[in-house]
């Protein structure tokens, strides 16, 4: 286990790093300008070709392109994450405060996300081929067809058309005012429960059925044992397996959701950071941003292979079978 371990680390390293290297040459090979020169703009550097050299020295980015690389990842391995070519503030300083919003808008969605998906799932399997689990089907279907945006905007229209309610305009933090704060994320993470729950519902369905016509499934039914019992001590807790799966394949999901939503709603998260500092050109914030993202999955998709051993103890890594 700490060997699978050990190597698993060991290969994180070097996709981060090929990813790094190859972002870093699209965005500052492919823009014909960057955020220093359209700040500048045109008339002035004109008068001052010099001037723009002069500022991406001050914050930076000066040098070639593999000089330039190399120095934003010493940076971005030692925590000095450097400065925005647009607002010239440290980017650390600038995510420390968007991490919390981003990850709440994840957590909270992935929280109802399952709330709303396990309990339907499972009645579908339970209600197999009859009404109710063709309702289930349907809307699962529906809702997987149905865009976060489309969701997020017919909300928004419906609700203030006809109740004349909208979320606050201006966003406060749950230690400034909580219940403020409970009315701004309500609907956001909502939107990204309810589009991402047709697919788990439709899993959770699919994993019970198949658990369900198990062998020692059938055994328990055998001997008698209430159908109610037979499902929850010996089916729903042999779900944990296929569902540490699904958790590791949902969270690119949730985090390219949230970019869509915090540019939707207002908020001031990590993925309308990065959408505002890409349509600005602000390279050194697109790295940035998008490394750590990188980090987030490349971190949940490890914790998930680790976890298969836990939930269940016949698997090894790495150890030949006696």
């Amino acid at each position: 286990m700490l060997d699978y371990a050990i190597r698993r680390i060991l290969l994180v390293i070097p996709t981060l790093i090929v990813g790094s290297a190859l972002l870093f040459t699209v965005i500052n090979v492919l823009p014909p300008r960057d955020a220093i020169e359209l700040r500048i703009g045109e008339e002035r550097l004109a008068e001052d070709p010099g001037l723009a050299d002069a500022q991406r020295r001050a914050l930076g980015v000066h040098g070639p392109l593999h000089e330039r690389y190399f120095r934003w990842l010493t940076g971005f391995v030692t925590g000095d994450w450097g400065r925005s070519l647009v607002s010239q503030r440290p980017i650390f300083d600038e995510l420390k405060n968007r991490i919390p919003v981003s990850v709440e808008i994840s957590l909270i969605g992935l929280f109802f996300t399952w709330t709303i998906s396990f309990p339907l799932g499972v009645f579908a399997a339970i209600a197999q081929d009859r009404w109710p689990d063709y309702v289930l089907r349907t809307g699962a279907y529906a809702l997987d067809a149905l865009p976060s945006f489309v969701l997020a905007i017919m909300l928004l229209t419906y609700l203030a058309v006809y109740f004349s309610w909208a979320p606050p305009v201006t966003f406060s933090y749950i230690w400034d005012d909580p219940v403020r704060h409970l009315r701004i994320m309500l609907l956001p993470t909502m939107v990204i429960a309810v589009t991402s729950s047709g697919n788990l519902i439709r899993l959770t369905r699919t994993f019970l059925l198949e658990i369900m016509r198990q062998d020692y499934v059938r055994t328990a039914r055998s001997k008698g044992l209430p159908e109610q019992t037979v499902l929850l001590r010996h089916a729903l807790r042999n779900i944990a397996l296929p569902f540490i799966t699904v958790i590791g394949a949902q969270i690119p999901g949730l985090l390219t959701s949230s970019a869509i939503i915090e540019n939707l709603f207002s908020l001031p998260g990590m993925g309308r950071y990065l959408v505002a500092a890409a349509q600005a050109l602000d390279y050194p914030v697109v790295m940035t941003t998008t490394m750590f993202f990188a980090t987030i999955i490349l971190t949940t998709q490890l914790i998930v292979d680790l976890s298969y051993a836990w939930a269940d103890p016949r698997i090894s890594y790495g150890r030949s079978r006696s």
